[in-house]
């Protein structure tokens, strides 16, 4: 079991296995998707600082970058974080989901960005500080809201334009500076397909590394209105019966688990 933590143990000479990063790639070895060790570590060339992000089955978890031109070695491979999902379990990607977002902003707040400081790393707070003004960055987190919406036994699917043909999920949105979650979910429902929405549902979260969000889960009843879409965001959205969906996102991602659950409450799988 994986258990995310910020301030190591104090035993020093514990066992340590790593989550070296390069870019948004993480090492593992091919036969297994086990996680490097200390030959690994020692072997590549490291960048930056090293941090502790918790332990997996009582051994330590430290992550640091690797250098861009290092080459993974035989027997191993920088998999990015929708590969990893296919290799490993999701404990195992989660993990690799944090580290790629800690190496990440300590690469991008290297400096003050108030004064232009060299940062320095806090351990004990998972914080960049300025030495100068004082001025502390945290890790980015961006929460963003993905909700389904219902309407009897009828799903309100939608496709971004990004999306490949024919794969339509639930409606999703970023939380405003000053917005309440509730509100964020009624907005971006209303901004993008037109519609009202009553009785919200919460239903789970899911850090969504891509770069640093973190999905918060909801149903939604639908209450009034027609779809119009938002079109510089949606190519389509449409009514779905739950026993004629169209195609959805996979496993990895809540918007899988909010449908699939929701079909299964209402007997359609």
């Amino acid at each position: 079991m994986f258990l995310p933590a910020v301030v190591p143990p104090e035993d020093a000479g514990a066992p340590r296995r790593w989550m070296l990063v390069q870019g948004n790639r993480v090492l593992f070895r091919e036969a297994d998707a086990a996680l490097a060790g200390p030959e690994e570590a020692e072997r590549l060339s490291l960048t930056g600082a090293e941090h502790f992000i918790g332990t997996l089955d009582g051994e330590q978890v430290w992550t640091t970058g690797v250098d861009d031109g290092a080459e993974a070695g035989e027997g191993w491979r920088f998999c990015d974080l929708f590969s990893v999902y296919g290799m490993a379990d999701e404990e195992i990607w989660m993990a690799a989901g944090r580290a790629v977002q800690i190496i990440e902003w300590e690469r991008v707040n290297q400096f003050c960005g108030s004064c232009g400081a060299l940062n320095e790393l806090v351990r004990a707070e998972r914080a960049m500080r300025c030495p100068e003004c004082g001025l502390m960055r945290f890790p980015q987190l961006s929460p963003a809201i993905i909700t389904l919406v219902h309407r009897g036994d009828e799903v309100l699917l939608a496709r971004s334009h990004r999306f490949p043909e024919g794969l339509y999920s639930a409606l999703a949105g970023f939380v405003e500076p000053g917005e309440t979650v509730e509100g964020a979910l009624i907005r971006e429902v209303e901004e993008e397909v037109g519609l009202r929405v009553t009785n919200l549902e919460y239903r789970g979260s899911q850090p969504w590394p891509f770069p640093n969000s973190l999905m918060l889960g909801f149903f939604a009843e639908y209450e009034s209105g027609d779809i119009v879409l938002e079109e510089a965001e949606i190519a389509a959205a449409d009514w779905f019966p739950v026993d004629a969906l169209p195609n959805i996102p996979g496993p990895i991602s809540i918007a899988n688990r909010l449908i699939t659950s929701w079909v299964a409450r209402h007997g359609g799988g």
